[in-house]
């Protein structure tokens, strides 16, 4: 075991100590999801569309919101249905300065990162604007990455940037999304040179981030990029 794996360790237990755990659903004291909390997170059904992961009445393709994608992302998912206890957990992760609970939520992507069965050559996290990470004091998408990419043994990328700050995606509609997000994104890396990309995000509703995301990817040389966020809003 090395030096910086113990270091993680302790210092988890030591806030765990300090600030122990408790469910984001039910609030009850222990973990981060409590078992029944974690036995009621949704997996999305199927069918869904074969591109944005959008549940469907008939398995198809693409659907009408991913048709007008840029062909840089090849498709998105999401884990479970962003509802009730993840919901609840997730914004407590953003909104109320929670970051402890990135772990617990972060293995919630293993297995569904796992099937998809891709050999991916690094995880890149959407990024925040830089006022609003300093606002925040994290970058979500980011502690989730890290996670996953330790336990996937993938390298985490931090050459995506948000150039320009963009109003919040809540709200708005399928065009107004892709227009909020269009030309949002660069990469500030070494290029990619031909690399397979796992996108990472919290939350994905449309694709409308993730897809002006991949095209910075797609700049920088990158050549399949695919997407995965913790919840999907249905």
């Amino acid at each position: 075991m090395n030096g910086l794996l113990v270091l993680r360790r302790a210092l988890s237990a030591v806030e765990d100590a300090v600030f122990p755990p408790c469910c984001g659903g039910c609030a009850r004291r222990g973990a981060w999801l409590c078992p029944v909390c974690l036995a009621s997170l949704r997996p999305l059904p199927e069918p869904c569309c074969r591109r944005c992961g959008r549940p469907l009445e008939v398995e198809a393709p693409a659907c009408e919101v991913c048709r007008a994608w840029p062909g840089a992302l090849h498709s998105v998912r999401g884990a479970f249905a962003f509802e009730g206890a993840l919901r609840a957990s997730i914004h407590r992760f953003k909104y109320q300065g929670e970051h402890a609970r990135a772990n617990s939520l972060a293995a919630l992507l293993v297995e569904p990162a796992r099937a998809r069965g891709k050999a991916w050559d690094l995880i890149s996290p959407v990024p925040l604007h830089p006022r609003r990470r300093r606002q925040r004091g994290f970058d979500q998408a980011e502690l989730l990455s890290r996670r996953l990419g330790r336990e996937l043994g993938l390298p985490v990328a931090g050459g995506l940037a948000r150039l320009r700050e963009t109003r919040p995606q809540v709200g708005l509609g399928v065009d107004e999304r892709r227009a909020n997000v269009d030309g949002a994104f660069g990469w500030r890396g070494a290029p990619l040179a031909g690399a397979a990309v796992l996108l990472i995000d919290d939350v994905v509703t449309t694709g409308a981030t993730m897809a002006a995301a991949a095209a910075a990817l797609q700049a920088a040389g990158a050549t399949h990029i695919d997407g995965l966020a913790l919840a999907r809003a249905v």
